[in-house]
């Protein structure tokens, strides 16, 4: 593989970082002040996704529950998709659409909050984790999306906060979204430390 081929991924993803950073620098903090207040109300916080998000979910739990960069109390988080055993009982009763609505309907309360990333916001079991969090009340969300939002952005109202980054190519979204987890973690972090 030519060198320029390898140095290109680098630049298109710092690119996309920069642009992320630069479109969604706001909305990041609006979020961060939602997941904080959800956290000090004794509120727990929900994140789900699939695939590689769905590995973007475990990774932020983890993050929240154990510590960031700095010592500081363990914080209520859950990855719906560390669950094999409900998922795929979900999936088979069920559908595959309802692996992670069923989970939000048994752990979700008022006043806690959920996490979804999808990388389209096309993932239909995505978007009924949404809607079984409205069916709650007064559970925000934060939806981390790419492309054009997808499906996903019909789902969300006033108080939920959407952060889509500003590309088409999954790989650049993945990226992004992986660094606006750690933006998060921080944020929470030096609240809390």
């Amino acid at each position: 593989m030519p060198i320029s081929e390898i140095l290109n991924h680098f630049k298109d993803s710092a690119a996309t970082t920069l642009r992320t950073g630069e479109h969604l620098s706001e909305a990041i903090s609006r979020s961060a002040s939602h997941i904080i207040s959800t956290l000090e109300k004794g509120g727990k916080i929900l994140i789900c996704g699939n695939g590689g998000s769905a590995a973007d979910a475990l990774h932020f739990s983890a993050e929240l529950v154990v510590r960031f960069e700095r010592d500081r109390p363990a914080l209520a988080a859950i990855a719906l998709s560390a669950d094999t055993a409900t998922i795929t009982a979900a999936g088979n009763d069920f559908d595959f659409s309802q692996i992670f609505a069923r989970q939000v309907e048994a752990l979700g309360r008022t006043d806690d909050h959920l996490v979804v990333i999808s990388t389209s916001g096309n993932s239909g079991n995505i978007s009924a984790a949404v809607m079984a969090a409205k069916n709650i009340g007064n559970m925000r969300i934060t939806a981390l999306t790419g492309r054009d939002g997808g499906a996903l952005k019909a789902f969300l109202g006033r108080e939920d906060v959407e952060l889509r980054v500003p590309s088409e190519s999954t790989a650049r979204i993945q990226e992004a979204h992986a660094i606006i987890i750690h933006v998060l973690c921080t944020l929470v972090d030096n609240h809390f430390a």
